[in-house]
């Protein structure tokens, strides 16, 4: 690979497709229409959360029957508490503990499956990250709508006791500003993983352009084995600061999914009261 290509490397495994290669040795798999990569990705990580979150379901007496089951009460738990609770309400909160946590536990396998060869970041695309952020903003307005009645979310967006010659400026700003919390949304949770699967595919492909750049400044003295011996000098580096990204990204998957979880539920709290 040639300098020139990092740009074509970073992007094939960036950018959404209609064939899978689930191993860099083995062909790859075409899709079907209307199945892409990343719809692909949805339907597994759709799977593999329903299959984590069952985990809890299984007990032994009143504790979950295995580590992992423990480490999702342990989440869920700290949803209801910390999330929701604060957030909604504790009445309130307890009805939407299982949407917060579907959004958590999904948007987490969602990511962490990025960081797997096999599998790809669906939710460095864009379009994923808008329809997760616009099922929220249509779930917080419903809500908002059914609590309060259309005329009156509505008209509480402004709030009252506002001078009329202010009305046509701020009534405005804050139709706008709940078109904005979908925005964010969107933008946070798909710059921060689309960064992130960037930035370590460029360090893999530092290793595939120096290593060639530096096996034919060897070839003179080495013959054929500097290949071997570009490998070995150039690898050791990159590697280790892969290792090291890759940790930090682990932590920022999860991260990025409590973060949305979180601004959800203050959204969907502000839309049920908002007399606060």
């Amino acid at each position: 690979m040639s300098s020139g290509n990092l740009s074509e490397f970073i992007l094939h495994h960036i950018v959404d497709s209609h064939e899978w290669n689930p191993t860099p040795w083995g062909p790859a798999i075409p899709l079907p229409a209307p199945f892409s990569l990343h719809v692909l990705m949805l339907l597994i990580g759709a799977v593999l959360t329903f299959l984590l979150v069952r985990t809890a379901t299984k007990r032994v007496r009143l504790l979950p029957a295995s580590p992992v089951g423990h480490m999702v009460e342990v989440l869920l738990l700290y949803i209801r508490d910390e999330v929701a609770r604060p957030n909604i309400g504790k009445k309130d909160g307890d009805k939407w503990v299982p949407f917060l946590a579907s959004c958590f536990f999904f948007i987490m396998v969602l990511n962490l499956m990025g960081l797997v060869p096999a599998f790809a970041g669906a939710t460095a695309n864009i379009s994923v990250t808008a329809a997760l952020a616009l099922l929220v903003f249509v779930v917080f307005n419903v809500a908002g709508m059914v609590r309060n009645g259309p005329f009156h979310y509505v008209k509480n967006l402004v709030p009252s006791g506002v001078p009329m010659w202010v009305l046509p400026i701020l009534a405005p700003i804050e139709i706008i500003s709940i078109f904005i919390r979908a925005f964010s949304l969107t933008i946070r949770l798909f710059a921060n993983m689309a960064a992130g699967h960037i930035m370590m595919l460029v360090i893999t492909g530092l290793i595939t352009i120096l290593g060639p750049m530096v096996s034919h400044s060897l070839e003179g003295m080495l013959g054929a084995g500097s290949n071997a011996v570009a490998v070995t000098l150039m690898a050791p580096l990159p590697l280790a600061f892969l290792l090291f990204v890759l940790v930090i990204k682990v932590g920022v998957c999860i991260l990025q999914a409590f973060v949305f979880t979180f601004l959800s539920s203050l959204y969907i709290g502000g839309a049920l009261h908002q007399e606060h």
